[in-house]
């Protein structure tokens, strides 16, 4: 299975998502990214790659060791962005303005008890959510629209909960299906 640890977010904190993205798309050109479909939103802590049974049992068994006493928090969405560079990018995302720091530390949280119990995975988290991949180039003024857009329309979101997730990947993209899930307090 390619698995992945994420959270998923409130309708209202998805919804602000999809405008910001909908809103990048009309200003991106035609064909110029290949778009996250609206469901798929998530924010991802960790990718763990192809792992059986077992690979999967000790990540299930990580996630319940880091967040035995971890509480629940309230997150903001932040600015538009982009991975590596606006001269480069790759991928188009938006960040979160407040609870960057809560994530990070549930984030170094799990990574610490996924590595003590055999799952490794390349540790280098952001706190951001993947809007996009591009594949062309993009129309001059776009990250100065889309930033300024995405400054004006902020929402809310509790973290709730983690997910240890199937990725499976087909021609129409991405489909997730959620393997287990653990409640924060």
């Amino acid at each position: 299975m390619r698995l992945f640890v994420s959270s998923a977010f409130e309708p209202a904190f998805a919804a602000n998502l999809k405008a910001v993205s909908d809103y990048a798309r009309g200003n991106a050109g035609r064909d110029a990214v290949r778009w996250v479909a609206p469901e798929a939103f998530h924010l991802t802590y960790a990718f763990l790659g192809e792992l059986g049974a077992p690979g999967a049992e000790a990540a299930v068994k990580g996630i319940d060791e880091a967040l035995a006493a971890a509480r629940a928090f309230t997150i903001v969405s932040g600015g538009f962005g982009c991975f590596p560079s606006q001269r480069r990018p790759s991928v188009l995302w938006l960040g979160i303005a407040e609870g960057s720091a809560e994530l990070r530390e549930l984030a170094r949280r799990l990574a610490e008890a996924l590595a003590a119990n055999g799952v490794f995975f390349e540790d280098r988290f952001e706190p951001h959510v993947t809007l996009g991949r591009v594949k062309g180039p993009l129309p001059e003024g776009f990250f100065r629209r889309a930033a300024d857009y995405a400054a004006v329309h902020k929402a809310a979101s509790r973290v709730s909960s983690v997910e240890l997730t199937e990725s499976r990947l087909t021609p129409d993209g991405p489909v997730y299906r959620q393997v287990y899930s653990r409640r924060l307090l």
